[in-house]
Parts: C-alpha cells; sequence; structure tokens
C-alpha cells in the first residue's frame, strides 16, 4: 500500500502525492470532479479516495477526456444535462446577402482551402455586381 493508504492528508500533502496543484484541487472540488473534505476549515482533511480520484482524473484528461466528460464518468453531476463542447465559427460576409460560415477549429489545410474557394467566390460576386452596375447607368 502506498503512502497515504487508510490515513488523512492535508491539502499540500495531497497535492504533493497527486501531482495537483493545490489550486486545481480546490477548483475540481468546486466544480464537483472529486468530493469536498473530510473536515471543512483549518483543519481540512483529505482520504485516500481524493487521491485515487485525482489520478483517475488526471488519467482521463491525459486521454483527452475535458472535465465535465470526466465529472461525469466519474458518476457525479448525474442530474446535469451533458452540453457538447462549444465550437466557435468564421463568419465571412462577402456580399450584403452572402456570408459563409467556416468552423474555427477546422484543419489548417482545410482552412488554406476554403481561404482559396472564399477570395475566388469574391472575386466572382465582385465581378458579377460591376457588371449590373454598368447595365444600370443610362
Amino acid at each position: 500500500m502506498g503512502k497515504s493508504a487508510g490515513r488523512e492528508m492535508k491539502l499540500a500533502e495531497l497535492s504533493e502525492l497527486s501531482g495537483v496543484p493545490a489550486r486545481t484541487i480546490r477548483l475540481y472540488i468546486a466544480n464537483d470532479l472529486i468530493p469536498g473534505p473530510l473536515r471543512a476549515g483549518r483543519k481540512a482533511a483529505y482520504g485516500p479516495e481524493h487521491l485515487e480520484t485525482l489520478k483517475t482524473v488526471k488519467q482521463l484528461q491525459k486521454e483527452g477526456l475535458t472535465l465535465g466528460q470526466i465529472r461525469q464518468r466519474l458518476g457525479r453531476g448525474k442530474d446535469e444535462p451533458v452540453l457538447p463542447q462549444p465550437v466557435g465559427w468564421w463568419k465571412y460576409t462577402l456580399a450584403d446577402d452572402v456570408v459563409v460560415s467556416v468552423r474555427g477549429d477546422a484543419s489548417p489545410w482545410r482552412i488554406r482551402k476554403i481561404s482559396q474557394a472564399l477570395k475566388a467566390m469574391q472575386e466572382l460576386l465582385d465581378s458579377e455586381a460591376e457588371g449590373r452596375e454598368e447595365e444600370v447607368e443610362p
């Protein structure tokens, strides 16, 4: 058994053993990823279950899970609906009536291709607009 098995630890010791900064541990408690201390206040103490949960959280983060996904995986916050990760969008206004939206998390090579296509589309729209202006003039 490890050095912390079956005994209580202070926050600093839990932080040292888990490799997670104390500030992050507090954040995890506030976000219901790990349970609060066994005792609160100046004599706050943490048990082996806290250390094991922190190790699990670290492992799941290495696997690429978000904190919300980890909370759900750990069975905490079961009543909370799981929201999808937000995605940023880039909006290109090519004309008053033409707007193109592109996901901001697209790969760089795809963004280059989209940029080339948007430039070509912009040139086409600009040339069509100039042609119409010439038709309208008396």
